[in-house]
């Protein structure tokens, strides 16, 4: 079952086009790898996809409905953006924790507010909040931080920092997780830990959209890579198809910029 499809996605800045036509589809449980230079339009494509961004065109479709068209007549409300902005979790590169909560708070915060919004919290008040906690302290353990709940950001290593910032977005149950460089924040020693929490989400068949610096991890954990080239998606296909058989001298290119800075 296609979970996303994406249609003609376009979005640009001041007259500059930052992401041109991208279309791609995702099946429920597959991995997508995005790569490409910087400025190519990777993180640009995901805040789209987060609503983050609003694109000029295209549309968006999950699960068979969309909840994004450009060429809706209607608009889309607050209210509507933050209900599409659900189907989407984003980790973000720097963590964007909030600095004043503990692990436990900043992974359980989203979700008491999106109860409080809802008809009947004030009557069952306690019991939604004990659940969602419980949700977060079995998330915060799967991703290894069982011992750390209550500690603050400034507390924990860089690593720990972007587990629960994963713990944070897999929280309120998105259909797609989406990573911007998860890694490139942190120091290599710590990447592997990262990187180990993002492979067990995809053996439990998580859909996941990753944009990576990191080819051989996105070789190994990918079904599918996209090759982004100034705005647009150049090419894709699997991981084999991109990574290792490419004859585009583009990509060719791209690789090996990469070979030589992991060799440095």
């Amino acid at each position: 079952m296609k979970i996303l499809e994406v249609v003609g996605l376009g979005k640009k800045f001041d007259g500059f086009e930052a992401v041109k036509d991208v279309s791609f589809s995702l099946e429920s449980g597959e991995v997508l790898a995005v790569i490409g230079a910087s400025g190519s339009g990777k993180t640009t494509l995901l805040r789209c996809l987060n609503f983050l961004e609003t694109p000029e065109s295209g549309k968006i479709i999950v699960k068979g409905k969309t909840i994004f068209d450009a060429e809706s007549q209607t608009g889309y409300s607050d209210s509507q953006i933050r209900k599409n902005r659900l189907h989407f979790g984003l980790v973000f590169q720097s963590f964007n924790l909030f600095p004043q909560y503990t692990a436990l708070k900043n992974v359980t915060l989203a979700c008491e507010l999106l109860a409080r919004s809802e008809p009947g919290f004030k009557m069952d008040k306690v019991e939604i909040l004990a659940g969602i906690e419980g949700n977060a302290r079995e998330i915060l353990d799967s991703v290894g931080l069982s011992d750390r709940l209550n500690h603050y950001p400034h507390q924990l290593s860089g690593g720990q920092q972007q587990r629960v910032a994963i713990a944070r977005a897999l929280a309120l149950h998105p259909d797609i997780l989406c990573f911007d460089e998860p890694t490139s924040a942190l120091d290599p020693e710590l990447t592997g830990e990262v990187l180990k929490v993002i492979r067990s989400l995809a053996a439990k068949q998580t859909t996941m959209i990753i944009v990576t610096h990191e080819m051989s991890f996105a070789s190994g954990i990918s079904d599918k890579v996209i090759f982004m080239d100034e705005g647009a998606a150049l090419a894709q296909g699997s991981p084999k198809e991109i990574l290792c058989d490419s004859s585009n001298a583009r990509i060719q290119a791209f690789l090996r910029k990469i070979d030589v800075a992991d060799g440095e």
